[in-house]
């Protein structure tokens, strides 16, 4: 009991026994199924484990993540409610949607530590006749039209990425967002589109297979699941830039000093655990540890990097 009490807030330390082991909610801002929820209910796991406290994951799907995300910063902070935060709604829709957020990402939560990244790949149809990511960018600009690149939606970090690549490499590239974005890999092997930007996890097995192309990897190292797929970074023009998808671990502002350092520790502990590793490639992420003060430094970082995007390409969700 006195291992769980840790957990408490201040004010519910001389509460009774029942109150002091109440349930911690894991909020997941998209539905069941995909790879946050993945994640999310790993950790969920391991949490319940090390805190000795029952920690339970509530899918809050809707508006890019942006609801979940909201609901979140509502929550009492009193430890009982925790947030797996991800780049999306936390650092690109506060530009793409500034209506639909009614939260801040800096203010209104308190980082705990990140828990897992995944990168981002560029694919294309199996008979596009460009040999790598230099022959794309030169195909796109011979080609009038340029070439389509579909994602999972406007103003994902999917998109931005393509919005970056085509920035920065002049390339000639039309989005196209899809709703079902399952579809994609179909639509990519019947030639009905050029390219596709979509995490490792979707394409690693298609491009090992012959099925579509693979040109480019957003991180800077190469991925264990396609360790043939070359960085973008290699290009001069991208030249030591990376970008990320990550799922990260928060609580809602003003939570106490004392539970955020308690659930650090024990978050730290997990990450640097082999099995817990393992159990994240096996699902194609990475773990990824930064403490609460580079959390805070990445999140800033990227709300300046895609607020400039957005605003170049005057990015605004359908």
């Amino acid at each position: 009991m006195k291992r769980r009490a840790l957990l408490a807030a201040p004010a519910l330390l001389a509460a009774p026994a029942r109150a002091q082991s109440r349930t911690i909610t894991l909020i997941v801002p998209f539905a069941a199924g995909g790879n946050v929820d993945t994640v999310a209910r790993l950790a969920a796991g391991e949490l319940t484990r090390r805190l000795g406290q029952s920690v339970i994951v509530e899918n809050a799907p809707g508006a890019g993540g942006t609801i979940g995300t909201e609901r979140a910063a509502r929550a009492a902070p009193d430890g009982h409610t925790l947030l797996v935060g991800v780049e999306s709604p936390f650092t690109i829709s506060p530009f793409v949607t500034p209506g639909a957020v009614r939260y801040d990402p800096l203010r209104d939560f308190a980082p705990i530590g990140m828990l897992a990244s995944l990168p981002l790949t560029l694919v294309g149809r199996p008979d596009l006749p460009a040999a790598d990511m230099a022959g794309v960018i030169a195909l796109s600009k011979s080609r009038p039209d340029g070439l389509t690149y579909a994602t999972s939606g406007t103003g994902t970090s999917l998109h931005l990425w393509g919005e970056i690549i085509a920035r920065r490499s002049g390339a000639k590239l039309e989005h196209v967002p899809y709703r079902i974005a399952a579809q994609i890999p179909a639509d990519l092997m019947a030639g009905r589109l050029d390219l596709a930007v979509l995490t490792v996890t979707s394409t690693g097995r298609l491009v090992r297979d012959g099925r579509i192309k693979g040109y480019a990897i957003s991180s800077l190292e190469p991925h264990p699941g396609l360790p043939a797929l070359p960085p973008l970074a290699r290009l001069p023009e991208f030249s030591g830039f990376e970008m990320l998808a990550w799922q990260a671990l928060f609580a809602p502002a003003r939570t106490d000093p004392a539970i955020l350092r308690r659930v650090a520790a024990e978050l730290d502990a997990m990450l640097a655990d082999a099995g817990f590793r393992a159990a994240l490639d096996r699902v194609g992420m990475t773990p990824w540890r930064k403490t609460p003060g580079e959390l805070t430094a990445l999140l800033r970082a990227d709300l300046a990097r895609y607020e400039e995007v957005v605003r170049l390409g005057n990015i605004r969700a359908d």
